[in-house]
């Protein structure tokens, strides 16, 4: 393909803090099942989109599950897009000012703080378990449309924390997902990609 390129994971820079560690270690059990060919197949369907940042660095803005995943099952290469900017005349602070200004960062730690982005690792190992995205990714279809929106999941999950407390999701995911369902169907939530309105 001509339009992406193989690279290391370990050259690629997160634009997030956290992961849903269940979904990463979920699809690590179907993808480490994968043929040579398959697993080639799925990682050119999901080229991991960047932009190219300050001292020449890639910055991932998708796919970052999928790069933590290929790491758990000790496949270090993953294939990249064409860079969608290159922002590399900016210094850091610039570059993230930016990366904000278009939605292509995620600055939002577990507990719905914001932090500096410069607090954001520098290695997808090193980003920190988030259930409230899990949580949002288990719902998506059925609480709401899974829409073309960064960070869509982390956006729903920080909602449902509003609502919920960490050991519900502990103790009854189930019970937390279907609370999820019916919370995403109140006039609260319309402002969030993929409503789809009360039922």
């Amino acid at each position: 393909m001509a339009d992406v390129r193989e690279i290391a994971i370990d050259t690629l820079h997160p634009t997030q803090l956290t992961l849903g560690l269940d979904e990463v270690a979920r699809r690590a059990r179907v993808m480490a099942g994968l043929s040579k060919p398959a697993l080639r197949a799925e990682l050119e369907r999901k080229a991991v989109p960047c932009v190219l940042g300050p001292k020449k660095r890639l910055y991932m803005t998708d796919h970052h599950h999928l790069c933590r995943v290929l790491l758990e099952i000790c496949h270090d290469t993953v294939l990249v897009k064409v860079p969608q900017y290159d922002w590399s005349d900016l210094d850091l602070p610039a570059f993230w000012h930016r990366m904000e200004a278009q939605s292509l960062c995620w600055p939002i730690d577990v507990e719905g703080n914001r932090r500096p982005c410069i607090k954001i690792p520098g290695h997808i190992s090193e980003l920190t378990d988030n259930p409230w995205r899990t949580l949002a990714r288990g719902v998506r279809g059925k609480a709401y449309s899974n829409e073309d929106t960064p960070f869509q999941e982390f956006m729903w999950g920080n909602y449902y924390r509003s609502f919920m407390t960490t050991r519900l999701l502990e103790t009854d995911i189930e019970l937390a997902e279907k609370l999820a369902v019916k919370l995403s169907r109140l006039d609260e939530a319309q402002d969030l990609p993929g409503y789809l309105g009360p039922k």
